[in-house]
């Protein structure tokens, strides 16, 4: 800003010394009073205001062609501020739309917020009364199954022990079955060691085939015959799971009567269906 003012206190101070030479110099205009020509002094500064003037024209021509660039673009930049401007107006005014309707939007969802909080408030009210007795209900289950569980539990170990003993006891009833079928048999078999021994008796129902050792079964595979009894058979001529599953009432009867040994034995024990079912396996 002050060398503007240096500038035109300059310009002002080269007027005046121009001026005074072109009066002087270039005129001739005499200093003296008594010679003063006002016409031509007056001509003179008409002369010498028109040069400034055109002189300032001249400088202000010459200083817009050189700041013409710099002028258009200003202005270009100008009109693109102003251009923008308008936009982000015209933006501006549709966010400020945008703004308001969401505002009116959160508005109404802030009450509809309220109102529905409101009505949850009052359900929850409800539910909480609602639930009050089944609360106590439960704290009194509660307490009770506290009160309870030492008794289940005491429960569960006695129960463990009855288990136990069950067990032990259906071992020992195991055991002692075992027992008195061993001694039942060894009891037969005493018994059939004792009976008179008998010539062998070959019925015509038995067959009269003879057998050799290949051909003979293991009779003591039929539950309920054990050696003694095997032989017993074998004198009869009985030496097959075959024989054995043809059986018919009177072989029954002539086998029971003659081995001497508890009646309905042979079929209290399946004799017949036990040796089919092995002569079914053999072949």
């Amino acid at each position: 800003m002050k060398f503007s003012y240096a500038l035109i206190a300059g310009f002002l101070v080269w007027c005046l010394i121009a001026s005074q030479w072109y009066l002087l110099g270039v005129k001739g205009l005499p200093t003296d009073p008594s010679r003063f020509n006002a016409t031509q002094m007056t001509l003179a500064i008409v002369e010498i205001l028109t040069m400034l003037f055109v002189a300032t024209l001249i400088g202000f021509g010459i200083a817009w062609f050189l700041r013409k660039g710099s002028i258009e673009k200003t202005q270009l930049a100008h009109s693109l501020l102003v251009k923008q401007y308008k936009e982000m107006s015209q933006q501006a005014s549709t966010y400020r739309e945008l703004a308001d309707k969401a505002e009116q939007k959160l508005a109404r969802a802030q009450q509809t917020f309220k109102a529905d909080f409101q009505q949850l408030s009052l359900e929850r009210e409800k539910l909480n009364a609602e639930l009050e007795p089944e609360r106590k209900e439960a704290t009194r289950m509660r307490e009770e199954l506290q009160v309870l569980r030492p008794k289940v539990q005491l429960a569960d170990i006695e129960l463990g022990r009855i288990t136990f003993q069950m067990k032990q006891m259906e071992n020992q009833l195991l055991e002692a079955n075992e027992i008195n079928k061993k001694q039942y048999i060894e009891l037969e078999e005493a018994k059939l060691s004792k009976a008179p021994k008998r010539q062998p008796v070959e019925p015509a129902f038995l067959g009269h085939a003879k057998f050799t050792e290949k051909q003979k079964d293991n009779l003591k595979m039929i539950s309920g015959i054990g050696p003694v009894l095997e032989q017993k058979l074998n004198a009869l001529g009985i030496y097959t799971f075959r024989q054995i599953s043809e059986f018919t009432p009177q072989a029954i009867e002539h086998v029971t009567s003659s081995i001497k040994f508890f009646p309905d034995r042979i079929g209290r024990d399946n004799w017949i269906g036990q040796a089919a079912a092995l002569a079914r396996h053999r072949k």
